[in-house]
């Protein structure tokens, strides 16, 4: 029973590597060192230098980030044909692949480099794990992305679903694809670790044992951070409301404080939940996802990082361009 609900849905969630799936230097296929992406000159850190595989513009107080969320890693989920294709492995056979394949997207996320908090708390009785269930929740189907420029969903399944059945989809990098091809992960995850281990920043690319975790961003301007803040130390678990986040200065291990007084979660198995949140923290529209063929030019991102009365939203299949 519980393998017909997650074939049927478009959303998914963890699992544990346990090779070594990432493109070896050398070999065909798409890696951290070719998978593309610009970065102008205004984008803040850590973004500037941690976020890859993405187009990214800071303009009228917004930072916009353009990518095609392809995996730069193996996947089950490429077309057998594709450089990047590994058989999917069930793990002893308890989990088992997705229908769907790996398409290049053309999505577009901004968020306000200083948001406004709505003013909530987030309780228990909000974060279920369930979409639709409460009216504070992130919308649409792209609400974040990752360090590698593939995409980040809530920690939420589709109305009807449980989100702690679809995490048997994923791949070893704890990832899937929608019924559009739109590769994406859910929570903590071993992608976003080997971008930061390519950087040299951490040693280890398994979730909770890297000495510093940054999974993404959320397109209202909330991080999602692993275990440790991003200075190493250990979040104050007595401040962490409902879905692990809290409000603090997010300090790199040099001293800088790199956002002051920002809401971020921390998406950690040994503080009970590994999920990004379910609960938009900051105030906004949370302008995100175009679904296309190809990347955005680059006179369009900067025209959508400058202009506020533009939204991009995802509604289901279909994808339409609105105005405010």
């Amino acid at each position: 029973m519980h393998r017909l609900l997650v074939l049927a849905s478009l959303w998914a969630c963890t699992t544990s590597i346990t090779d070594e799936p990432f493109v070896d230097e050398g070999e065909p296929g798409r890696d951290l060192d070719d998978c593309g992406g610009t970065v102008e000159d205004d984008v803040p850190e850590p973004v500037a230098s941690w976020l890859r595989c993405a187009d990214l513009v800071a303009a009228g107080g917004t930072l916009a980030v353009n990518s095609t969320s392809l995996p730069p890693h193996l996947s089950p989920y490429y077309a057998e044909t594709d450089d990047n294709y590994v058989a999917f492995d069930d793990r002893g056979g308890d989990w088992w692949q997705n229908p769907n394949t790996i398409a290049s997207q053309d999505l577009l996320l901004r968020f306000d480099l200083e948001p406004v908090a709505k003013g909530l708390t987030t309780t228990a009785d909000m974060v279920d794990g369930s979409a639709g269930t409460h009216d504070e929740e992130y919308r649409g189907e792209f609400q974040g992305v990752g360090l590698d420029g593939t995409a980040l969903f809530t920690g939420v399944a589709a109305p009807g679903d449980d989100i702690a059945e679809e995490e048997y989809t994923f791949d070893l990098y704890e990832g899937h694809p929608t019924n559009l091809g739109v590769y994406h992960h859910h929570g903590a995850n071993p992608a976003a670790l080997a971008a930061l281990e390519h950087l040299g920043e951490v040693g280890s690319t398994v979730p909770g044992e890297a000495e510093i975790e940054l999974y993404g961003v959320m397109c209202d301007g909330t991080f999602v951070l692993g275990c440790p803040e991003l200075d190493g130390s250990a979040p104050d678990e007595a401040e962490l409301d409902a879905q692990n986040g809290h409000v603090g200065d997010l300090v790199d291990r040099d001293g800088t404080t790199l956002f002051a007084g920002r809401y971020h979660v921390h998406a950690c198995a040994a503080l009970g939940r590994t999920y990004t949140p379910e609960i938009q923290y900051y105030e906004g529209q949370c302008l995100e996802a175009g679904v296309g063929d190809g990347a955005r030019a680059r006179d369009d991102l900067e025209r959508f990082g400058q202009k506020h009365a533009q939204t991009l939203c995802v509604r289901c299949e279909q994808c339409r361009l609105q105005s405010a």
